[in-house]
Parts: structure tokens; sequence; C-alpha cells
């Protein structure tokens, strides 16, 4: 699963529209990490962010295959994503960007987030 530092980060540059299966962080009022997925209730009451935004702040969890889709997006001659057997880790690279972590989630969206703040600097 994703960092909730990265999906913070994340968070900043894309928009998500709520779906049935999304995890989500919410804080409760201790200040405890609840992690909640949407159900098919909240979509049938047309709740889905008023409901989960009453435990507390909300923070998206998004999945590899929403990750890898954004990052086949963007990245431009394609990439790799792939486990390391050796140093127990997966590992990014595409034309000019590497990185490791500890699960494919972590490497996807650190790559992601690059590409996105890259975007951002070429608009300003």
């Amino acid at each position: 699963m994703i960092s909730v530092e990265l999906a913070k980060e994340l968070a900043k540059y894309l928009p998500w529209e709520p779906k049935v299966g999304d995890l989500t962080i919410v804080y409760g009022d201790g200040g405890e990490e609840i992690i909640e997925p949407i159900i098919p209730k909240h979509e049938k009451e047309n709740k889905i962010v008023l409901s989960l935004r009453n435990v507390g702040h909300l923070i998206w969890l998004p999945r590899l295959t929403m990750l890898l889709y954004e990052l086949k997006k963007r990245a431009g001659k394609g990439f790799s994503l792939s486990y390391d057997k050796d140093t127990d880790k997966w590992r990014y690279q595409d034309d000019c960007f590497e990185s490791c972590h500890d699960n494919p989630e972590d490497a996807a969206a650190t790559a992601l987030l690059r590409l996105l703040q890259k975007e951002e600097l070429k608009k300003a």
C-alpha cells in the first residue's frame, strides 16, 4: 500500500473522484489513522465524500493500477517497474529517472510525483 506521505503529496496534483473500492485513511477525533474502503452504501446515498469526511480528514490511497495508468499517460517512451530479488526492493526506471522502494506502490508513486512536479514547473 502507498505511504500516507506520498499519497498526501500526490493529492496536490491529481484530482480524485471517489469510487467504490477505493481505500482512504481518515483521521479520527483522537488523531488515530483509520483505513476505510468506500463501500456501495456510500455510493447509493450519493454521500461518498461527505460520509467519509464526517469521520475526519480524508486521504486517498491510490491502488497500483491507478498509479500505473497515470504513469503510462505521462511517461514519454515508457517505463519499467520490477522486483529485484537481490535487494528485496521494487525498482522503477524510465529514460530519466530511477528509484527503489520496499513496495511497488511507493516506487510508482514516487516516479509519478516526480513527473507531476516536472509538469508543474513547465507550466510556470
